[in-house]
């Protein structure tokens, strides 16, 4: 019994320890809140610290865009009501292939010289890989100027021309754009007249081209034959394509995903 009770005493005496010891916390902090070391807050300062702050939306950062050059893409936009579709993928940012001829002409248009714009008319007739060098090379920024003003996403400048990247889905927005600012820009006119065969020999025959009403295409492959990709404009449409495979691959993809839409936007045309 006197172990017991002893045990209760020594209980109740840390319990009243503890009761003192937190009802000290408040006192503590209150006394701290209101030190004579504190500054003075001025009313202007409380009304700084109490209103709400803004939030800092960072500006896009296409860096995130997938640079994907092993799917396909596949994008359609039908210019009578907006109307667009595309694949999953059409957005990621690709190898861009002689397809970026068609950003460093629309600089050069504005830019250069005459002979520079006669040049760069020629570069997407004939997909002339040195003229894109060498305009390239003297317009430096012609990619990304085009780019931001064009609002292409996921297009984006290399140190050589070569290796820079965009998507189908801006290639269609940039030829778009070209339609509504004027139906016969030069561009748009190099594409229509474009030569059967290109600068280094290959035959420009492939892809969106052999889609039923085109009128115009710039065609893009690797050195290795192994990316393939193409834009085209109809009176109703654009359309733009790209695969990792042969240029009989693009053709394929595209007579599958596109003849309907294609055929669609030339009987909505005609409303």
């Amino acid at each position: 019994m006197a172990r017991s009770s002893g045990r209760a005493a020594v209980t109740a005496t840390l319990t009243l320890i503890l009761l003192l010891a937190l009802a000290a916390i408040p006192a503590v902090v209150y006394l701290g809140s209101s030190s004579t070391d504190a500054p003075t807050t001025t009313p202007a300062a409380r009304e700084r610290q109490t209103a709400p702050v803004e939030p800092d939306i960072p500006e896009p950062d296409y860096s995130t865009f997938v640079e994907n050059s092993t799917g396909s893409q596949v994008s359609f936009y039908r210019l009578s009501d907006g109307h667009r579709t595309g694949t999953a993928t059409e957005r990621f940012a690709r190898p861009a292939l002689s397809l970026i001829k068609l950003y460093i002409a629309e600089y050069v248009l504005e830019h250069g010289s005459v002979t520079e714009q006669y040049q760069a008319i020629e570069m997407i007739s004939s997909s002339d890989d040195r003229s894109a060098g060498r305009l390239f090379q003297k317009y430096p920024d012609s990619i990304s100027t085009v780019a931001r003003d064009y609002g292409l996403g996921s297009t984006r400048s290399a140190q050589q021309w070569g290796f820079s990247v965009t998507s189908t889905y801006d290639a269609v927005s940039f030829i778009a754009q070209l339609i509504e600012q004027d139906p016969t820009h030069p561009i748009l006119v190099a594409m229509a007249e474009a030569d059967p065969v290109a600068a280094d020999g290959y035959g420009q025959d492939f892809g969106t081209s052999v889609l039923p009403g085109v009128i115009g295409t710039k065609w893009g492959w690797s050195d290795d034959r192994d990316l393939h990709s193409s834009v085209s404009f109809g009176e109703n449409f654009v359309v733009a394509a790209a695969v990792t495979g042969t240029a009989d691959d693009l053709t394929g993809l595209v007579e599958f995903q596109l003849t309907d839409e294609v055929e669609d936007a030339a009987e909505k045309q005609s409303d």
